[in-house]
């Protein structure tokens, strides 16, 4: 089947281990994932018009279990926060990455969608030959997550979690 990226922009908390667990268990709620959900749903992004069948399973650990090697497909692959890459575990980018991926230390919400997952980044990576994009998406293996802190001007207000399904 391959792999499937998924990402949410979360509620900003100061512990991201919390926030992790409550966008979990949000999106366990939601019964946004498989196999409740068919394999090529949910889509992405998630926002107030998402379909919500509610949990089929009588926790995160069973719905995981059900979704054997294809995983989740959702941020219920990604149980804890980690400072390196490594599989079912979320890690934040450095801040020399961020600068080089975003131009910036601090990313608003539209600088993440439009470079990372938006339509109008794709027509400037085609356009200059720079391939930010790809390399971003490369640097994450499949059951693996990255965090970004999203502002407004210097503060936090949201969490970017963004990520690869198993198989």
């Amino acid at each position: 089947m391959g792999a499937k990226p998924y990402w949410y922009f979360f509620e900003y908390q100061s512990d991201i281990n919390s926030a992790l667990q409550a966008l979990r268990q949000r999106e366990f709620e939601a019964g946004r994932y498989f196999p409740v959900m068919d394999l090529f749903f949910p889509v992405y992004p998630i926002n107030e018009n998402s379909p919500t069948p509610g949990a089929k399973h009588p926790s995160i650990d069973s719905a995981r279990e059900d979704a054997a090697e294809e995983g989740t497909h959702s941020i219920l692959d990604i149980d804890r926060v980690s400072e390196v890459p490594e599989s079912c575990a979320t890690t934040p980018l450095s801040t020399d990455e961020l600068i080089s991926l975003l131009g910036t230390d601090k990313p608003t919400h539209e600088l993440i969608e439009s470079i990372l997952i938006g339509e109008e980044g794709l027509d400037v990576w085609e356009e200059t030959g720079f391939d930010v994009y790809e390399s971003f998406w490369d640097t994450i293996q499949r059951g693996e997550c990255r965090h970004i802190m999203v502002c407004k001007g210097e503060e936090p207000t949201e969490i970017f979690f963004v990520g690869f399904s198993f198989d």
